[in-house]
């Protein structure tokens, strides 16, 4: 217990002899933190734009005008026969008019003129997401066209995959430019937990003089690093934190009304855990590098 105390009461004696090396370590990390953050941020939010758009995901088909009772209830059979269909609604002739006039609030005398509703009837198919796929897609699409009393067939996955695609190459860059930044971080922690362990020269040369271990030496500078790494990354979030929830004032949003879906989340709390571990990381790994270096001399 003696020696736990003596090596954090080493580890802060430390930050505050750093003084302003110790701030810029914590500043630095910090910035590489609060990047890293908005990719996070940014990738944990169009995630769940394009989960909550696949399930919502349909497929329309326009039904010909002069179908019969009969043939749609032979279309709707077909339909239901296929396993990508998870759900289907019938919006008829008037159905489909009457929502577009809602559409059009108040400019419905757009529609006078036009004589005969020309709106077809339709029908909207949920899609299971294992069948959302170009491929999938394709072949339903291609199976109820050829139905009899279908005039067409409208999907829009496209937009979809090239959203999927987009989350996917920002979770890629956000990860690469973390590698970086960290890297980067952890050689000035390096620089200055170098410049604590020359100002201590004569001191650690005593406790080698007297037997200390390399553990015992190194320990205090290794806390010293934790404590930098992990306040950088605990300053990160709550200045993006901060941020968020101005970001959501000013807008007057609460999470989940951008776009009426489940957007304007903040970072996931196992991501936030998972940060502070990595600024702490950080801050140890450049620690080890200087400590290192001079023990080896």
């Amino acid at each position: 217990m003696d020696r736990l105390r003596y090596i954090l009461q080493d580890a802060v004696v430390n930050i505050r002899r750093g003084g302003w090396g110790g701030l810029a370590s914590i500043g630095t990390i910090a910035v590489s933190f609060i990047i890293v953050g908005i990719f996070l941020i940014i990738t944990r939010n169009l995630g769940a734009m394009v989960a909550e758009w696949k399930e919502q995901f349909q497929v329309t088909v326009f039904l010909e005008d002069g179908i019969t009772a009969e043939q749609l209830a032979l279309v709707k059979k077909r339909i239901q026969s296929e396993r990508a269909v998870k759900g289907m609604a019938y919006t008829s002739k008037e159905e489909a008019l009457q929502n577009f006039k809602r559409e059009l609030r108040g400019k419905e005398s757009l529609l006078e003129g036009l004589g005969e509703n020309p709106i077809p009837a339709s029908l909207q198919l949920g899609i299971h997401e294992a069948y959302q796929t170009p491929e999938a897609l394709r072949q339903l699409a291609s199976f109820l066209s050829r139905l009899e009393g279908v005039e067409d067939v409208l999907y829009g996955q496209e937009w979809v995959d090239r959203l999927t695609a987009a989350v996917r190459m920002l979770r890629l860059l956000g990860l690469s430019v973390g590698l970086a930044l960290g890297m980067a971080s952890s050689l000035i922690v390096s620089n200055t937990i170098r410049l604590a362990v020359y100002a201590r020269v004569e001191e650690i040369e005593i406790m080698r003089l007297v037997g200390a271990t390399k553990a015992h030496i190194r320990a205090p500078f290794l806390l010293e690093g934790l404590i930098q790494g992990g306040l950088g990354a605990g300053l990160a979030i709550l200045l993006l934190f901060g941020a968020y929830r101005a970001t959501l004032y000013q807008l007057q949003l609460t999470p989940g009304q951008i776009f009426g879906i489940g957007v304007g989340s903040f970072l996931d709390p196992r991501w936030a855990a998972a940060m502070l571990l990595a600024g702490a990381g950080v801050g140890a790994f450049g620690s080890l590098i200087s400590v290192g270096r001079f023990l080896r001399t």
